[in-house]
C-alpha cells in the first residue's frame, strides 16, 4: 500500500506531461494507449525507481521506450479508413488540461516532418522543458548529442514554419508568340 501512495504522490502529478508529449509523438488517437501503457509499465517497475532522481525524466523514458516498442509492431500495418458512425469517446477533465496546451496546426505539421530523434529532443526540451540531463538519461544519449539535436532540429522547426507560411508565389506569365 505505501508503494501506491508513493506512485500516486511521485508519478501522477505528471500524468498531464506525458500524455500531452504522447499526443505529439503518437497523434491523439493513440495518445491515450500510450500512456496507459508507459504508466502501466511504470508501476510494474516502480521498485526499481530512485526517489532521488527526477521521476518526470524517468516517465519520459519509459513512454520513450513504449512508444519505440510500439512503432517497431506497428510500422508494417495498414492504416484504416476513418470510420464516420465512429461512437465518440467520453471526455475527460484531464484532457481538457491537456488539450490547452496543444501547439499551433503549423507547429504540429512541422514537428511531424522533423525525424524522431530531433521530434523528442524538442519536445523534451521545449514542450516538457526538461534538462539536458534528464533529457540524455530519458533518451540514453551523451548530453552534447541532446543540445546538437535540440539546436538542430530547433533550426528544422523554424525552417519548415518559415516555409510553410511564406506567401505562395505566382508564377510569371509568359508570353507565346506565334508565328504565321
Amino acid at each position: 500500500m505505501r508503494a501506491r501512495s508513493q506512485f500516486d504522490a511521485l508519478a501522477l502529478p505528471h500524468l498531464a506531461a506525458v500524455y500531452r508529449l504522447a499526443r505529439q509523438l503518437a497523434g491523439p488517437d493513440r495518445a491515450d494507449d500510450l500512456t496507459q501503457e508507459a504508466y502501466l509499465r511504470a508501476w510494474t517497475h516502480f521498485d526499481q525507481f530512485d526517489p532521488a532522481t527526477n521521476c518526470r525524466a524517468w516517465l519520459c523514458r519509459i513512454l520513450h521506450n513504449t512508444w519505440i516498442s510500439q512503432w517497431r509492431k506497428t510500422r508494417l500495418e495498414l492504416p484504416v479508413a476513418d470510420i464516420e458512425d465512429a461512437p465518440a469517446e467520453p471526455a475527460y477533465d484531464w484532457e481538457r488540461e491537456r488539450l490547452d496546451g496543444d501547439l499551433s496546426a503549423d507547429m504540429q505539421w512541422a514537428l511531424a516532418q522533423l525525424p524522431d530523434h530531433y521530434r523528442w529532443a524538442v519536445l523534451l526540451a521545449d514542450v516538457e522543458e526538461l534538462t539536458y540531463q534528464e533529457i540524455a538519461a530519458s533518451l540514453d544519449c551523451p548530453i552534447g548529442t541532446v543540445m546538437s539535436r535540440i539546436s538542430r532540429g530547433r533550426r528544422l522547426l523554424a525552417t519548415l514554419i518559415i516555409k510553410r507560411r511564406a506567401p505562395k508565389r505566382a508564377t510569371p506569365l509568359t508570353l507565346v508568340v506565334r508565328e504565321r
